[in-house]
């Protein structure tokens, strides 16, 4: 940090302040200027701090949980005003601040606005009158983050469900083709799993259950086809309702001995595919109420969609690990975004290999607290260079743009399964929104379930866990109305059921 001795500027102020010139230019006469450095630390948490701030070029991070491993919660940008409540109140506590480039900032302690009050009252009037706007946007602010986006953002994350009663079964229901089939698919597996628990019961404390664990996969997976085979011949039907109603009041509480399909289907966090629920994927140790529910938790931790999971974390490693050989190797640094992030395992499995990580900067995006404090405590734990950075913020307010977050020129933006739950709109949006922010050449990556997942019926009418399954022809089609145009590939994982958009943003002509 340098203190200048300059004590005027010639600048005009910007024009969200609402200051004629010549007021902000006797203001700012009255201040004193301060200049920072990129990643200069400007106040940690819980400093005292009474002084007003004005940020006249560059941009601040706001961030808590220390300075090396922060968490940002947000940004002060240039032509901001902050710290009117410290000013006003003397109790303040700031978070940490830190600059994300080169920042020049201007501040006003309590001594010089005392003299500005005795000897230019009117001054000192204008003055006060500022910083009430200012304040009074920042509540503007707030309050818009609780108006109804914010429920629509959390619905997008559900895929748009809610808890309902289900229909029940009528005298048509019974008469209808497809009952025979219902009822033997609800009782075979009624009687199966009952009589695996039975056998279970009778084996003593300490033996295998190898045999078992096979019988319990046979029993499930057949299940599960039968689902499957259920939904396409139900689909559209109109007692389609009543007849995945009545399969899961039957079925449900065997699934539910099971701890991942409890946490699927509860949503303890209010959406599906919390970081939670990846840890669970990812560690594959089973558990559940007894020895029956331990197998069933086996069972739902090695479907298709689970194992797909796994192998995306494994290709999102090779396709940064493919980026940064392209990139470092000019001598230039990786940036990358990486949103609705969850524990960010792909990116730090990246990191794990690698032996040039200062050349990598990360900026990742939750709207889960709790996801960025794991990420902190759990995962970002092994020696590395990196300048990662961790920041709390609603991805769907910055797809639409009502945040405009200073992330800078990016290499690589990319989102493991987000685009699971956006409309397509919502899709072109974040694919509009990435070309933006993306360096010439940079790419953009898009993780996707398509129409191979053979669990989609046990995932949306057990777990009620829908997706927006897309096909490579949909992908195709939504990016070609985006400034992408065609200009894109799409993979899968192992498994074939999670696919990968991949874009690059082609160079600007010269």
């Amino acid at each position: 940090m340098t203190d200048t001795a300059e004590t005027a500027r010639e600048d005009s102020p910007p024009r969200r302040l609402g200051s004629d010139p010549l007021i902000w230019q006797a203001l700012v006469e009255w201040s004193r200027p301060l200049t920072y450095s990129q990643y200069d630390v400007i106040m940690t948490e819980g400093t005292q701090a009474f002084n007003l701030y004005y940020v006249e070029s560059g941009t601040l991070e706001v961030t808590y949980g220390g300075v090396e491993k922060a968490i940002i919660v947000a940004f002060i940008k240039t032509g901001e005003l902050f710290g009117e409540i410290g000013f006003f109140d003397h109790h303040s506590r700031v978070r940490t601040l830190r600059a994300t480039e080169d920042s020049v900032i201007l501040t006003w302690d309590q001594e010089s606005m005392k003299r500005m009050k005795n000897r230019e009252p009117v001054l000192y009037g204008a003055f006060v009158t500022l910083l009430a706007r200012s304040i009074c946007a920042k509540f503007r602010r707030v309050l818009e983050e609780r108006e109804p986006l914010v429920a629509y953002s959390a619905a997008l994350s559900t895929g748009r469900r809610f808890f309902q009663e289900s229909e029940a079964l009528t005298a048509r229901s019974f008469q209808s083709p497809f009952w025979p089939k219902v009822n033997q698919l609800v009782e075979t597996f009624k009687a199966d799993l009952f009589d695996l628990s039975v056998r279970l019961q009778n084996v003593p404390e300490g033996s295998p259950v190898e045999p078992f664990q096979e019988r319990c996969q046979i029993i499930l997976d057949h299940f599960n086809t039968e689902l499957e085979d259920l939904r396409r011949s139900i689909k559209g039907h109109d007692l389609e309702g009543p007849f995945w109603g009545y399969v899961f009041k039957e079925i449900f509480p065997y699934f539910m001995r099971s701890r991942f399909a409890e946490r699927a289907y509860y949503k303890p966090k209010g959406y599906a595919g919390d970081f939670q629920m990846m840890e669970m994927i990812y560690t594959n140790r089973p558990q559940g109420d007894g020895r029956l529910g331990g197998l069933v938790d086996q069972w739902c931790l090695n479907t298709s969609a689970a194992r797909a999971v796994r192998g995306r974390r494994r290709l999102l490693k090779k396709l940064l690990a493919q980026e940064a050989a392209r990139i470092i190797s000019r001598r230039e640094t990786m940036r990358i975004l990486n949103l609705a992030c969850g524990s960010c395992r792909e990116l730090f499995d990246f990191l794990d290999e690698r032996t040039d990580t200062a050349s990598v900067e990360a900026i990742c995006l939750d709207v889960d607290p709790e996801a960025l404090e794991f990420t902190h405590q759990k995962v970002n734990v092994f020696s590395n260079q990196a300048h990662i950075r961790l920041m709390q913020a609603d991805v769907i307010r910055w797809i639409i743009g009502r945040e405009k977050h200073p992330f800078g020129p990016l290499n690589f933006i990319y989102t493991a399964g987000l685009t699971d739950y956006l409309e397509d709109r919502l899709f072109q949006a974040l694919a509009r929104r990435a070309h933006e922010y993306l360096k010439p050449g940079g790419v953009f990556v898009a993780g996707n379930f398509g129409p191979g997942n053979p669990n989609r019926a046990f995932m949306d009418h057990l777990l009620q866990w829908k997706l927006i399954h897309r096909d490579p022809e949909n992908l195709r089609s939504l990016l070609a109305d985006t400034p992408f145009g065609t200009e894109m590939e799409v993979y899968s994982e192992a498994e074939g059921v999670n696919l990968f958009l991949i874009a690059r943003k082609t160079a600007a002509p010269l």
